[in-house]
């Protein structure tokens, strides 16, 4: 009995498609072949924290936070991958205390049965493992730049002045400042706005951590912008000197003005800054008085000194002497007379040719005044008049003698004289 034809040759048949097989893996493998293709930025992701920071501990990546990965797949596969499909894996589970290294490894979301190898370029991650430290700062507001001219800053505050900050304890033992900052440059209003909170070392580099933790990572920030005025100051004297003694000269300041700032509205109603009486009393002094004057006192509500370290205290200083008497002969020939009728000529009563005046005052006045600063004078109308007389004859009369005195001397007694009137032939 004859085989039927399928079996005639069958071992070349076999072989045949033997052939046929490697010659469809050749071709194949030569239209797709296996490729190598680098991707970079691919972000590593720290997993099993909790092995750490359960035991009150953290952890800080030294290495960067993306990596270059080499993948080795087919063609036809590679051309359906990215960057989005892969990230660099760094679990702390396999963190290694001696090395302080961690094993990155390599994972993709598509196609993982068709890629034949996945690695990352660098291969362990450093992992730095520390004590967390937890820790409050205070808040200080900063303002920058200058305002429009003719303004000032003013009041500056942030709506929360505290902050808690949590991290390795290396890093949040290194922070000295906690600062929110603000420019102002060229304003002319009042500004509220946002601003993010940042750290400062003792040496006042910025410490730029995203490890670690804030209660609050902004605030918000107000300052006022002030109009600003400059205005004379003034001072009143109040009290007296002790007995025997009397202020001997004008008070001085060790500044007439002060620069201040408020709002517009209030700042132009005023004119001056006025010290009360009570705060320059010379009551019962008997030496030169010196004061310090705290302006703030006599401010309005909503007014400011622009440099209140410099100008909040103004020195005052009132001089004070002792009163002396000193007693003065002026020629009575010197004596000027005012009113005398022309039918009539006046000659002094007695032997005397001066006038012996008495005058009181601080003794430098006393001392600095000459006899050419005093007059003397007989006003015979003021006479006739207080004693409701309509004219003068001849006779004799005690008339007053109406002195000035340079200021700051007075008179320590009123002067009179005995005049006769004769007429004249």
């Amino acid at each position: 009995m004859k085989k039927a034809k399928i079996f005639e040759n069958f071992g070349l048949k076999i072989l045949a498609v033997f052939i046929s097989i490697l010659l469809w893996l050749a071709v194949i493998n030569v239209s797709d072949p296996v490729i190598n293709t680098t991707y970079t930025e691919i972000p590593v992701i720290v997993t099993n924290t909790e092995s750490v920071t359960t035991d009150g501990k953290v952890y800080e990546l030294e290495s960067e936070s993306t990596v270059t990965i080499s993948v080795s797949a087919k063609r036809s596969v590679q051309d359906y991958l990215s960057e989005d499909n892969f990230k660099a894996v760094v679990d702390l589970e396999d963190y290694d205390e001696a090395t302080g290294q961690v094993p990155i490894r390599v994972e993709s979301n598509k196609y993982n049965g068709q890629i034949e190898s996945m690695k990352s370029k660098t291969e362990f991650a450093v992992v730095n493992i520390e004590e967390m430290l937890r820790k409050q700062f205070m808040i200080v507001p900063i303002v920058s730049g200058d305002p429009e001219e003719g303004y000032v800053v003013g009041e500056v505050s942030t709506a929360e002045n505290i902050v808690r900050v949590s991290g390795a304890e290396s890093v949040v033992s290194a922070i000295k400042k906690v600062t929110a900052e603000m420019s102002v440059s060229g304003l002319n209003s009042d500004v509220n706005t946002s601003v993010d909170l940042k750290l400062y070392d003792q040496d006042g580099r910025q410490i730029k951590d995203n490890n670690l933790t804030k209660n609050i990572s902004t605030v918000a920030m107000s300052a006022q912008i002030l109009a600003t005025k400059e205005l004379p100051l003034n001072f009143t004297v109040s009290g007296s000197p002790k007995d025997g003694y009397s202020i001997s000269g004008d008070l001085t300041a060790s500044a007439d003005t002060v620069l201040v700032a408020g709002k517009q509205a209030v700042l132009a109603k005023m004119t001056s800054v006025d010290v009360s009486p009570a705060a320059v009393s010379v009551e019962g002094a008997d030496k030169d008085v010196e004061l310090n004057v705290d302006l703030t006192g006599y401010l309005p509500d909503g007014i400011v000194l622009v440099d209140p370290d410099n100008t909040k205290i103004v020195a005052v200083e009132v001089p004070i002497d002792a009163i002396v008497t000193k007693e003065i002969e002026i020629e009575k020939t010197s004596i000027q007379m005012v009113g005398l009728p022309g039918e009539l000529e006046a000659e002094y009563i007695g032997n005397a040719d001066t006038v012996a005046i008495e005058v009181e005052g601080v003794s430098e006045k006393i001392a600095a005044m000459k006899v050419a600063d005093i007059s003397l004078q007989i006003n015979w109308d003021a006479y006739m008049q207080s004693q409701n007389s309509d004219g003068l004859t001849k006779g004799t009369y005690r008339v007053p003698v109406t002195i000035v005195l340079p200021e700051g001397v007075a008179l320590k007694k009123e002067v009179s004289l005995s005049v006769r009137l004769n007429k004249i032939d």
